[in-house]
Formats: structure tokens, C-alpha cells, sequence
């Protein structure tokens, strides 16, 4: 191993997990071990090293090492028959491993093997053959009842005729056993990397049907570029258990607040239940069923935050995590990472959630143009009050216009740009950077963006004479007949333009052409663009805008209060200098 100071990091941080753990010894199990080395091979191996690498891997030599390749060869046949088995034998692994070459498949086992001699307390590790195993399997079993072990298995245990799957079906058969107990097993394996160790460890787990809290995947072949892997991996398996019933807990809390909250509901009277999820909403122009679930909400945040603290179970669960947890064992490898998708789904809203139930138009709705490669978006940036549809159909005060803030991907390499907020977990990647530049403004009126209301596409097209869905909310339906009207007079005024019976055919052309042009002109929305359609022989107008998604409200909160701190921010004269 290259950088002592990754080996003292990752020494200290297996001890720290060994210890909450409370292990009381390491077994490991690898064909590596199934012989011992002849006398004769180390003595090969060391003569091929350097004076340096030698000196180290032999201490008993000392500082002065014959030139003589004779000599040399005897003092160290002397120093190691002088020494402790133990000892001896690892001198012959250190010295064997530093001796292979780097493609030699039993060289890389062997140094992988020295790596986890050296990253476990000598006093702790017990390194045995598959045969060696065979025999002691039930006396060691049998002494984890009252001590903790940890069982490590390399995968490939074919070196002397066995399985190539060995490690993985020896911890299978482990664990089903009924006097499993405390153990915890470890598979070491040159198929896995730390990339791509969170998914095998779930197949692994699926496929011989073993719980993943009771054993652990460690990428073998990268322990040599940074030990601190077999720490983080470890890490994982000594939280497991204590998450598992973390989260078990916590559900059964939920579940409990949900039953009070049930409760506390059926006891509102139904004078107040009337008031509550009807009047009021219908004054509003409210969802009645998004009321009764604002006092589910309520009362199940209540009664969640009185049991999580009650009796301090949870807190006792978190005491033990936060141990392991503090643990550092950073590296450069990272495993692949749901967090950017489950923050993404926490700030905002799906398109197809928003549009299929034809939700009201709201602060931090996204909208994108259709039919082109654009990349940009708009984010509505209108005070919630103000785009609120009351029970007749009208916002109070009726608004014309409401401000949209373009929505765009800066290069990599960009600095952030000025008055611009960043738009967390957008687009398509965590590598993305989405910005809301609150200079780049644009004014639109907003009949046009409530067109994408009516749409379960979330689409701005509206027809003439047409309906608004039933499914939509009754301050909706009158807002449809409201708004159809000054489209509908669009409509009729360029329908006046339209060919007549027996029309002379230089007039029908010119009209055409007039018609054209004046189609352009009404239908310019500035930023958005319309067009006549003509869908189940129903004329129509259709804007090339569509509902994308919505940001979360205190998100969407914060960037209108950006957006109005933009606005008033104060216009100094020029410095002179």
C-alpha cells in the first residue's frame, strides 16, 4: 500500500466500527491461505526485491544487506528459520506479495490478503484455508453465541478445486442456519468495484435470499488504492441493523399518528366540517378534499411529534447510528446515488400529476415551448393570492399579465450568473446547472397560461364552444366560460376572413393572405405564439406553451422574493472613479 496515512485512517476507522459493533474477532477464509509457503519459494522472492523493499519487508536483516547474491541468500534462509511461525509466516506473505507481478492473479490475492491482515487488529484476525474452515466452522460457530464475529469470505475458492461462487454459498448456508445468531459475514470479491457495490450487494441479497443487514460486498481489487473502502463497506453493514429498526419504528409511528389523526377527525362536528371543507373552500376557490387533508395533516403532525419522543426509543436508535455514522471514511469512490432523484421528487411537482387532475395555475408552475429544440423554461413568478380563481370564475383583482423568468442550463464551466438564482435538482442530471435569471422577465397574459389548466396534456389550446373538463373544480368551470370569450371573439374576427361561396378567386386569395398576416398579429403573445386549429370539424386556437412541472411552494416562495428583491434593488449614480 502506497499512503501510510490511508492505512492509519483506515486501521483507526475499522477499529472504531469493530467496536460498536462489538466484534470480538475477524475470521477470514481464502484459498491464499490453504498452504503455506515453501522455504525456498520466499527465499526467491525476497532475493528479486530491492535493498529498500526487502528492508522492509524483512526488518531482520537490518540496514546492512550483502551484495553477494550467495550470501544474501543464506542470512535470509537464517532469519526466517529463526523466527515464530506466526511471525515467519507473515514475512512470506508480505515478501510474496511485494515479489509478484502486478497481472499475476495469485500475486494480486495474496496482496489483497496482506491488506486485510494489516487493516484488522492482529489480535482479532484469524486467516484460515477453505479446509482449515471445514474443520473449525462448528467450534467457531458455536463460540459466536458468545462473542461477535466477523466472517470473511473471499468469492473464488476454486485455487484447489473448489467453487468459483464458494464465498457467497458458504455465507448463504450461514446465515439460514438456526443458530445464525450474532454473525456477520463478508464477501471479498475482484467482480465488484465501489462503483457498482450498493446494486450487486441488493442482487447478491435477492438471489440467495440473505438479509442485507447480516452481510457485507467488499470490491477486493480496490482495497490497494485506497483502504479506507473496506471501512466504508463495513460501515454500511454496522449501520444496517440499527436503520432496518429505525425505520421499522418510525413506520409503526406513522401509522399510529394516522389512527389518532383518523380520530381526531371523526370528532369535528359536522357544523364545523361544513365550514371548514365547504364554505371556506368554495370562498377561495379551493380543492374541498385538499381541506379535510389539511386536518389529517394536522393532527398526524401532532400526534407523530409526540410519539417519536416519547419514551426516547427513537432517540436511543439515533444515539447508536450517530456513532457509526461519525466514523470518517471518506474516498474518492463514490457508489452510484438515488439522493439527486429523491431531492428532485421533494421539490417538484410531475407534469402529468399536475395536468391530468387540471391543478389551478400556482406560484412556481414550469412552462416550456413546444415544437422547437429549445432547452429554456419559464417559472411563473405571480403572488399565490393573486392567481387564486375564486367560486365566479375571477381572480380579485382580475390580473392581465403575470411575469415569467426564463429558466436556463449554464455551461459547466460558466461562472453563476448575476441576479440569477439557481434552481436546485433540475433537468435532467445532477451535473446540470438550471438558473433563474430574474432579469430575463417576460410578461404574459395570463388567460394564456390558464388555457393549460383545461388540458390533460397541459397544453394552451382552447376551443371554441368547447367545455371544461368535469373533472375540474367548479371555480374553474366558470373561469372556462369567462376566458372563452375573448378568444372566441379572436376567432370571429379572423373568421370574417374566411372564403365565401362564388367568391371571385383574386379576393379569396387576398383575404387568404390578410388572414395569414392578421393571424401572426392577434395571435402574438410575444413569447408564445398561436395558431387557428381545427379539431372535430371545431375551430380552436393553440399556443405553442405547455405546463412542464411545478416547484415546490417554499422554493417557489424564495425565488419570488428574490425576484422582487431584484426589482427593488437601489440605482446608484456612477462612481467617478
Amino acid at each position: 500500500m502506497n499512503d501510510p496515512q490511508r492505512v492509519d485512517e483506515a486501521q483507526n476507522a475499522v477499529k472504531q466500527i469493530l467496536a460498536a459493533l462489538q466484534i470480538a474477532r475477524v475470521v477470514c477464509v481464502d484459498d491464499t491461505y490453504e498452504d503455506e509457503p515453501q522455504l525456498e519459494e520466499v527465499i526467491v522472492a525476497a532475493r528479486s526485491l530491492d535493498a529498500g523493499t526487502l528492508r522492509k519487508a524483512l526488518p531482520e536483516l537490518g540496514d546492512s544487506i550483502p551484495d553477494d547474491q550467495d550470501v544474501l541468500k543464506e542470512q535470509i534462509r537464517r532469519i526466517l528459520g529463526a523466527l515464530d511461525k506466526a511471525i515467519r509466516s507473515d514475512r512470506a506473505k508480505v515478501i510474496l506479495a511485494a515479489a509478484g507481478p502486478q497481472d499475476n492473479v495469485e500475486a494480486d490475492d495474496r496482496k489483497d490478503a496482506l491488506i486485510l491482515d494489516e487493516l484488522t487488529p492482529k489480535e482479532m484476525l484469524l486467516t484460515l484455508s477453505p479446509k482449515q474452515w471445514e474443520e473449525r466452522r462448528d467450534k467457531l460457530l458455536k463460540a459466536d453465541a458468545d462473542q461477535r464475529t466477523l466472517f470473511l469470505f473471499d468469492q473464488d475458492l476454486s485455487k484447489n478445486g473448489g467453487d468459483v461462487e464458494g464465498g457467497i454459498k458458504i455465507i448463504a448456508s450461514l446465515l439460514l442456519r438456526k443458530d445464525a445468531g450474532n454473525i456477520i459475514c463478508g464477501l471479498l470479491t475482484h467482480t465488484v468495484t465501489p462503483e457498482n457495490q450498493p446494486k450487486r450487494w441488493v442482487e447478491l441479497s435477492e438471489t440467495y435470499s440473505i438479509p442485507r443487514d447480516r452481510f457485507l460486498v467488499i470490491p477486493k481489487q480496490h482495497l490497494k488504492e485506497d483502504p479506507v473502502i473496506f471501512a466504508q463497506i463495513l460501515k454500511l453493514v454496522a449501520l444496517s441493523p440499527d436503520f432496518a429498526e429505525l425505520k421499522q419504528k418510525t413506520g409503526k409511528i406513522i401509522a399510529d399518528a394516522a389512527s389518532t389523526a383518523t380520530s381526531r377527525v371523526d370528532a369535528i362536528s359536522i357544523y364545523d366540517l361544513d365550514h371548514i371543507v365547504f364554505q371556506v373552500s368554495a370562498e377561495e376557490g379551493l380543492w374541498e378534499p385538499d381541506m379535510l387533508f389539511r386536518l389529517y395533516a394536522l393532527y398526524h403532525r401532532l400526534e407523530s411529534r409526540r410519539l417519536a419522543h416519547e419514551g426516547g426509543e427513537l432517540e436511543a436508535i439515533a444515539r447508536r447510528l450517530r456513532l457509526v455514522s461519525d466514523v470518517p471514511t471518506e474516498t474518492s469512490f463514490r457508489p452510484v446515488s438515488s439522493t439527486w432523484k429523491i431531492q428532485r421528487d421533494e421539490l417538484y411537482e410531475a407534469a402529468d400529476y399536475l395536468n391530468k387532475n387540471h391543478l389551478p395555475l400556482e406560484l412556481g408552475d414550469i412552462f416550456a415551448k413546444t415544437g422547437t429544440d429549445s432547452k429554456k423554461h419559464y417559472i411563473l413568478l405571480a403572488q399565490p393570492c393573486d392567481l387564486m380563481v375564486r367560486k365566479n370564475g375571477e381572480r380579485q383583482p382580475e390580473l392581465v399579465h403575470v411575469p415569467l423568468a426564463e429558466v436556463t442550463l449554464a455551461s459547466p464551466a460558466s461562472a453563476s450568473p448575476h441576479y440569477a438564482e439557481e434552481m436546485g435538482c433540475f433537468g435532467d442530471s445532477p451535473n446540470e446547472r438550471w438558473y433563474v435569471k430574474l432579469k430575463q422577465v417576460h410578461q404574459v397574459r395570463v388567460c394564456l397560461l390558464d388555457l393549460c389548466v383545461f388540458n390533460n396534456d397541459g397544453t394552451a389550446i382552447i376551443q371554441l364552444n368547447g367545455e371544461a373538463p368535469d373533472a375540474i373544480r367548479p371555480a374553474w368551470k366558470a373561469r372556462y366560460t369567462i376566458i372563452e370569450k375573448p378568444f372566441g371573439r379572436l376567432l370571429k374576427r379572423l373568421d370574417l376572413l374566411s372564403p365565401v361561396e362564388k367568391e371571385p378567386k383574386d379576393v379569396t386569395n387576398i383575404k387568404a393572405k390578410l388572414k395569414s398576416e392578421l393571424t401572426g398579429d392577434l395571435l402574438n403573445e410575444g413569447l408564445f405564439k398561436g395558431e387557428m386549429v381545427d379539431k372535430n370539424a371545431c375551430c380552436g386556437i393553440a399556443y405553442n406553451c405547455r405546463r412542464v412541472g411545478r416547484l415546490t411552494r417554499a422554493r417557489a416562495f424564495g425565488l419570488l422574493m428574490a425576484y422582487t428583491a431584484c426589482l427593488n434593488r437601489p440605482a446608484y449614480d456612477r462612481d467617478f472613479v
